[in-house]
């Protein structure tokens, strides 16, 4: 077929004569392979160790790899060696050199190697991969994989050794290598008497110690397809000598005594003493400005000082120029302004210098910790700093005061919802429970009666988000424990409890853990229901919480907006509690549909009562007819229906992220933080670094140990 396609013959042409004859030879042949016969069996005992021997080979017709398996018998120092199967494949029509053909045929049986591994290691005991070759440029390539080659070799290479790493590469004759036979072809005829195709090489049947390991190896410089190296001249950052100066004003101070002292030194006919002098000061700037320039702008100094053509094409922007002192400056488009020369013309300086951040450094200061906009125009009346927003941004990023107000916390993608969450269970099993008040109650009727503070108690379950609300007198552990226990008297006893860490819950648990563990609590509940268990949030994490969250929101605005400003007695708040309480288990938990003929959406009364709490019961009268135990299962009916709905409406609706949607790089041990505590002013904020992570369900770690090195 291939010679066929190289000849470029049509589909309704006759073939040539040569490709005509050689294809009625092989059709006269194909009969012979009637008397093949394949062994698919492996005989191996049960973990004896295996070896996986694979060889390849490459022509200008095509390329193959041969696969074979050797069970290594100890117990009688022999060994079995069974034909796995053959990969070949027809070379490209165009053409390829020999040495990337027989890198193809190496890729070919590592790919091959792979799949056969991977399938029979479940079976058998594979404990050694060999590979043989018979082209030592193909061995070269292997034993340098980090060499620079061209892209067609290194990919291939990279392949191989990803696919096998480890498989040992050996170099093999050509007469002996098994894959020669299918990458030339053969006769079928030929093909059944061929021994060093169904046995392989004769070595193989030798203990390994015996084999030949040696591999030649052509040195790099003498191998194909290498890339030329390219040899570049690594010139050093230019650096200035005043880069450990961490205040600007302490460095000009100190460049201005030093030339104070080279001046005094020449014996200057009136010696500066005393304090500095602005001149001195000034000059101190100028020269430091100079030496700025020499490291970062040599090129530009040597263009302005001969009058050439400023290459830069952002720099001629500026148009520079040189200042009688040496300084370079900017020309500017403001010469007939009002302002001072040094305003006109500001100094040019690079954003890498040194002597550029300590400036931002000082203005940052001076400002007050101000933002760009006015750094940069009081900066820019005596210098002009090349991309100063970047040094500014750099600045800003460095300033621990800066970064305790205007750093936020690292926010990770939302999680998956909990288990208690998306399980269907009956209603109140699994629970979450928050305070909202403190709210204003009065003892009785009368005018000047006394006016307490109540507290609510919200109970929400997580699987239909149904409320149930107590109040509460006093926020301590025993009037908890009382609105608890009036909580399971009509609700039932939960299985789990979820709330944060306020040392109401705390107590309240510890007391449950007391009654539970006692043996009088133990007697009790092995004659009535097993006991719950609680879970607190983590501290400051209310976002574990938000679901009792919004519902302690929820019944706020409505008492809210309810109550206005009157103070309800005790009969009246409770009254207009249990009507919120109906309000909310009257909510729709799902979008209503835009069909008019659906009227009835599912809510968390429906889970309850079996519709929503405030709604107008049905006129119809009972049905005498139909006895308890049919009514019980038309009930029972009515109630997996709603769940039916819980699950193929609700539950679906939970599956979008409403917020927190983007992944963020996971925080490691002993990165430098700032612990936010809410009780205190971001300036107090102490430094910490992080001991130990947490890695969440989903992969993301959470520091949980953190040791405060500093405020």
């Amino acid at each position: 077929m291939q010679r066929t396609w190289s000849a470029k013959v049509s589909w309704d042409d006759p073939l040539p004569d040569d490709i005509s004859r050689d294809w009625e030879s092989f059709v006269l042949d194909l009969p012979s392979l009637n008397d093949l016969k394949v062994p698919r069996h492996f005989n191996s005992r049960r973990g004896s160790p295996c070896q996986l021997l694979g060889f390849c080979d490459a022509s200008q017709h095509g390329y193959a790899a041969v696969l074979y398996i050797k069970i290594l018998d100890h117990d009688s120092d022999s060994s079995n060696i069974f034909l796995v199967g053959t990969k070949t494949k027809l070379a490209p029509i165009k053409p390829l050199s020999i040495p990337r053909l027989e890198l193809n045929a190496a890729l070919l049986l590592s790919r091959w190697m792979s799949r056969i591994r991977a399938t029979l290691k479940s079976y058998l005991n594979i404990v050694d991969l060999y590979a043989w070759s018979d082209s030592a440029i193909v061995l070269s390539w292997l034993k340098n994989p980090h060499t620079s080659f061209k892209v067609h070799v290194s990919n291939r290479v990279h392949q191989i050794i990803t696919l096998m790493p480890d498989c040992r590469w050996l170099h093999i004759k050509s007469e002996e290598n098994p894959a020669d036979c299918a990458s030339r072809g053969v006769l079928p005829s030929v093909l059944s008497s061929l021994s060093l195709y169904w046995q392989g090489p004769r070595f193989l049947h030798d203990d390994v110690a015996s084999w030949d390991v040696t591999v030649p190896s052509i040195p790099i410089p003498e191998l194909p397809e290498t890339r030329p190296v390219a040899l570049v001249l690594s010139t050093e950052q230019p650096s200035e000598w005043y880069a450990s100066f961490s205040s600007y004003d302490r460095l000009v101070r100190v460049v201005a005594y030093i030339y104070r002292f080279l001046q005094a030194c020449k014996k200057h006919p009136q010696p500066a003493i005393g304090a500095l002098q602005r001149t001195e000061l000034d000059d101190s700037i100028s020269k430091l400005v100079i030496m700025s320039q020499r490291c970062f702008y040599k090129t530009l100094a040597h263009e302005l000082l001969t009058s050439a053509r400023v290459s830069s094409k952002h720099l001629s922007r500026l148009r520079p120029f040189l200042d009688p002192s040496g300084v370079i400056r900017v020309g500017g488009r403001l010469r007939y302004s009002h302002l001072n020369y040094g305003s006109k013309h500001p100094m040019l300086l690079a954003k890498q210098s040194h002597l550029s951040l300590l400036i931002c450094r000082r203005w940052h200061k001076i400002t007050c910790h101000a933002g760009p906009r006015i750094m940069t125009a009081l900066i820019s009346r005596d210098f002009w700093i090349v991309s100063i927003k970047s040094v500014l941004h750099t600045v800003t990023r460095a300033c621990p005061v800066c970064v305790r107000f205007d750093a936020k916390p690292p926010q990770p993608i939302m999680a998956d919802l909990p288990a208690a969450r998306v399980q269907q269970s009956r209603p109140f099993a699994r629970v979450g429970v928050d305070y909202a008040g403190p709210l204003q109650m009065r003892e009785v009727q009368l005018r000047k009666s006394r006016v307490y503070k109540v507290w609510i108690a919200v109970f929400v379950c997580f699987s239909v988000k149904a409320v149930h609300l107590e109040v509460v007198t006093e926020l301590s552990t025993e009037a908890f424990l009382a609105a608890f226990d009036r909580f399971v008297a009509r609700r039932g006893l939960p299985s789990e409890i979820f709330s944060d860490c306020g040392t109401t819950f705390v107590g309240a648990d510890k007391q449950l853990q007391l009654l539970i563990n006692s043996p009088d609590g133990q007697r009790t509940i092995s004659q009535a229901r097993t006991s719950c268990q609680w879970h607190f949030n983590p501290p400051s994490a209310p976002h574990f919480g938000g679901l009792w969250e919004a519902a302690v929101r929820s019944t706020k605005r409505l008492l809210i907006r309810t109550m206005g400003t009157h103070v309800l007695t005790y009969e009246e708040f409770t009254t207009l509690l249990t009507r919120v309480e109906a309000v909310l288990n009257s909510r729709p938990l799902t979008p209503l549909t835009t069909d008019p003929a659906d009227l009835e959406y599912l809510s968390p009364g429906h889970f309850l009562i079996g519709q929503p709490l405030l709604a107008v019961p049905p006129r119809v009268s009972f049905e005498s007819h139909v006895n308890l135990t049919q009514r019980w299962k038309l009930l029972d009916q009515c109630h997996q229906a709603f769940w039916r709905r819980w699950s193929t409406e609700y539950l679906t609706s939970l599956q979008g992220r409403s917020k927190w949607t983007t992944e963020i790089p996971n925080v490691k041990v002993n990165d430098m933080v700032v612990i936010i505590d809410n009780q205190s002013p971001p300036l107090a904020w102490r430094l910490g670094r992080i001991l130990e992570v947490l890695p969440g369900n989903d992969g993301v770690k959470y520091a949980s140990t953190a040791r405060v090195i500093g405020v």
